[in-house]
């Protein structure tokens, strides 16, 4: 090998050396999508500041990924308006470029962003507060996940603790989104059951 061939091969291995680190040093980016306006937007600012925390803790041990850092772009999902949320989410992943997304919040809004943008641009949700028993059976290709039960189980829950107290007749009122209709159909089902 010529003493030429070496010394380039030695340059790209230095430079390489160089651009890696670099590489390493770079932000991941998270989205947080939630109803920052709208009719839980006095929820929202505590989960959003929850999860920047717990990004701030992961970036600060110095241990994720090499020392890599988190940094966090919110969107507003506005919690009702699915355009919206959808057209948010859209541009935390195409302008923001984010790796994953913290959210939604409710179940209609999550669902549409799941299934519209997620789904097809592999990136991965997990919403801390979206119950509806719909979103279990979406076939998410494993992008999606949440932290709070869904209504499947809640609604089983609250039939169990009604019925333990002896009341056998109970009025139902829903709110008619994907949220109450959910749980109020898996309660209904929970306590008939548990009457016969």
């Amino acid at each position: 090998m010529s003493k030429i061939s070496i010394l380039k091969k030695l340059a790209l291995i230095a430079a390489g050396a160089m651009i890696l680190p670099a590489f390493a040093a770079a932000d991941i980016k998270m989205g947080i999508i939630l109803g920052f306006t709208g009719p839980i937007e006095s929820l929202t600012p505590d989960m959003g500041s929850s999860a920047e925390l717990a990004f701030k803790e992961a970036s600060d041990s110095g241990q994720l990924l090499g020392g890599q850092k988190i940094s966090v772009v919110r969107a507003d999902s506005t919690c009702i308006d699915a355009a919206a949320a959808q057209a948010a989410a859209e541009r935390l992943i195409t302008s923001d470029k984010v790796s994953a997304i913290m959210g939604a919040d409710c179940s209609g809004v999550t669902t549409a962003v799941l299934k519209n943008v997620a789904i097809p641009n592999g990136i991965l949700m997990i919403s801390p507060s979206a119950t509806s028993p719909g979103l279990s059976a979406i076939e998410d290709n494993g992008v999606f996940f949440r932290t709070a039960p869904s209504d499947a189980r809640q609604g089983v829950v609250l039939a169990d603790i009604v019925m333990g107290r002896g009341i056998s007749k109970v009025a139902v009122t829903y709110t008619n989104n994907d949220y109450g209709k959910g749980l109020a159909d898996v309660y209904k089902a929970a306590a008939l059951m548990a009457l016969k």
